[in-house]
């Protein structure tokens, strides 16, 4: 067994506005500093001579923020909720998870051991996908493989207004947002044909798994949700233009929406 080891990124600054390229949506990023902390936790065992077992957790840290309900929404994704979201309470909470998911893989193993060399993973990664106008945007990777024919992955995203200390929601943006005939919208905007192709649907929901720049919000669907594994993670872009008139003139205000 690799011993269990914590790494502590040490505090770096991290410009206001950074965009992780998922699509290559990027931004000008602005003079001032957003300060982050990060932790990583990996450890590995082996279960038997076909069969290892691995995890890896990336989770970050806000010094700045302060406010409870920003920071339980943050952390809620994690499987994290406590008083105090010092750096020492979160290692130990990802140091449950860690034993939970070597016990739960080691029982689950009993029912199945592979006949040549695996690796059976899990492995989460938050990450500051982009802050712009006091408006965090963080991403939640997950994926992994235990056994069977793939692996698998997904991304959610989470959007943070850091002025009013909320986590934003489509009624943040819009206004009577269940009038507005997002099937009709999302099925325009779906510009990818090859994914299109494999919708598993007649209509596509809207979601809240989304984040927004200054032209347009993007609506992410993962693996299963609206098309088949093959298809992967969906993204559709709608330019705020076509929803002008449905948007919130504070939100229009805030991130500068022309």
């Amino acid at each position: 067994m690799r011993p269990f080891y914590l790494t502590i990124v040490t505090i770096f600054l991290f410009h206001s506005c950074s965009q992780k390229p998922i699509n290559n949506k990027a931004i000008i990023p602005e003079s001032s500093v957003f300060v982050i902390d990060s932790i990583k936790v990996n450890d590995s065992i082996k279960i038997s001579k076909t069969l290892h077992l691995e995890m890896n957790n990336k989770v970050l840290l806000f010094p700045s923020i302060q406010n409870k309900s920003v920071l339980d929404s943050i952390y809620n994704i994690v499987g994290i909720k406590l008083e105090n979201y010092s750096k020492e309470k979160i290692v130990k909470e990802l140091t449950k998870q860690k034993d939970t998911y070597f016990s739960q893989e080691k029982e689950n193993s009993k029912e199945y051991m592979p006949e040549f060399e695996q690796t059976w993973e899990d492995n989460f990664y938050m990450n500051v996908f982009s802050n712009h106008n006091d408006i965090l945007t963080l991403s939640y990777e997950s994926n992994g493989f235990s056994g069977g024919a793939h692996g698998y992955y997904s991304i959610l995203f989470k959007n943070f207004d850091l002025k009013n200390n909320k986590t934003i929601q489509l009624s943040d943006i819009f206004n009577e947002v269940q009038k507005i005939n997002w099937d009709k919208i999302l099925m325009e905007n779906f510009k990818n044909k090859d994914q299109k192709e494999m919708l598993l649907v007649d209509k596509i929901p809207v979601n809240n798994n989304f984040y927004f720049n200054d032209k347009e919000i993007t609506f992410v669907y993962n693996q299963y949700e609206i098309t088949a594994y093959a298809a992967g993670v969906v993204e559709i872009a709608i330019p705020f233009s076509e929803l002008k008139s449905y948007l919130k003139p504070d939100f229009i205000k805030q991130n500068n929406i022309k």
